[in-house]
């Protein structure tokens, strides 16, 4: 319920304030959540597979045809941690009252329809996939259909299509990749293979969400946004810098589970931990515990000091005033003339403000002395002979 504040008349400056109502600042409905500052962050999981072969001591003898699967989860993290200027989109120079039209249109706006359109990070993470999966079997067919603006259905890569999680072929069967070197595994190779497909996305998607700005426009275009731009300066030109702007990403990967799998003839054990090593067979224990030995351990992180830039939709428009004053140098001098006579006009009322002050303290210090003759003398008649 709102309270009324109750305002009486000052007579020293001889205002009255309006009493308001004092609202609840979340009015009748909750008050909103604030605002975090911590980073935004994106992650795309990846698993990697390694089949290593199981030989044992001098003791035990070799154990045949025996290998270990061993799988590394890895969660790749993209954290955005601000923003920066991109490449120069247009450039444009307007002299002094000089006006200009300009047309903003979006390349992707055009040529998709709006069903197939996506977010700029849905884009981005589309081609991180793409690229994974061309990379990993050389199976380009996904890149194909992402740069066709070709939208990813249920079933468009065989088992549904989650861009967020690293896959090759996107089915059931082969959610992740398989290697026959040990070396594959480690968390700072996997973190550097990460951050190159992930520059490769953002080139990728900067050639396909390209912006074009420019002074003329088709008649045929229909999504355009217009702009004019009026110099009303009326010595210096301006240039004007368009740019597009970047999001900037801070790469960290981190090792979230590991498993493995032990097979030696009819023995298969379960999907087991490192921690839960005591549940293989205790001939195959050391042999096993050697094979784990080089593997990355859970919660290792490797954070990447190069810094990732993805495009976004959006730019900036920079303006610049030229150096040179593009006037006669008469017509600059009387503007400068100008200025100053106005602000010698400025200072005149301001001088013209501070005596008023002083007049009101004046008054105000005779009627507290209690002299109550006329603040102005009378005026003066002189009578002529």
């Amino acid at each position: 319920m709102a309270v009324s504040t109750t305002q009486t008349f000052d007579p020293t400056d001889g205002t009255t304030l309006v009493p308001l109502p004092t609202q609840d600042p979340c009015c009748q409905s909750p008050c909103d959540p604030e605002w975090r500052t911590e980073p935004n962050c994106t992650t795309f999981a990846e698993t990697k597979t390694v089949i290593v072969g199981l030989t044992g001591g001098p003791a035990t003898g070799d154990f045949g045809r025996g290998f270990v699967t061993v799988k590394v989860t890895y969660a790749h993290t993209l954290c955005l941690i601000g923003k920066q200027h991109g490449g120069l989109a247009y450039t444009l120079t307007l002299l002094p009252g000089e006006k200009m039209t300009l047309y903003q249109s979006d390349r992707y706006r055009r040529t998709t329809s709006e069903t197939a359109r996506y977010s700029v990070q849905t884009t981005f993470a589309q081609f991180v996939s793409a690229l994974y999966q061309q990379q990993n079997s050389s199976d380009s067919s996904l890149l194909v259909q992402v740069l066709n603006n070709q939208a990813q259905s249920s079933g468009s890569a065989g088992g549904g299509f989650n861009p967020f999680t690293l896959s090759i072929g996107g089915g059931s069967s082969s959610s992740s990749s398989s290697s026959s070197s040990a070396v594959d595994l480690s968390t700072q190779s996997s973190a550097n293979q990460f951050l190159s497909l992930a520059q490769q996305a953002s080139q990728f998607t900067d050639l396909q969400r390209s912006v074009t700005v420019s002074s003329y426009e088709d008649s045929e275009t229909v999504s355009t946004t217009q702009r004019t731009i009026v110099n009303n300066n009326l010595c210096h030109a301006v240039n004007y810098f368009v740019r597009k702007v970047l999001d900037v990403y801070v790469s960290t990967t981190k090792v979230t589970l590991v498993t493995f799998q032990v097979a030696v003839g009819n023995y298969v054990s379960a999907v087991l931990t490192p921690a839960q090593i005591g549940q293989v067979e205790k001939q195959f224990q050391a042999a096993v515990e050697a094979v784990l030995k080089g593997q990355p351990a859970v919660g290792e992180v490797i954070e990447q000091p190069t810094v990732l830039s993805v495009p976004t939709d959006g730019v900036v428009y920079d303006p610049e005033l030229s150096h040179c004053c593009a006037q006669d140098p008469e017509l600059e001098k009387a503007n400068l003339i100008k200025l100053e006579r106005e602000q010698a006009e400025a200072q005149k009322i301001g001088l013209q403000v501070q005596l008023l002050a002083l007049e009101v303290q004046r008054r105000q210090a005779l009627l507290a002395a209690g002299t109550l003759t006329p603040f102005e003398p009378a005026a003066t008649t002189t009578v002529v002979a």
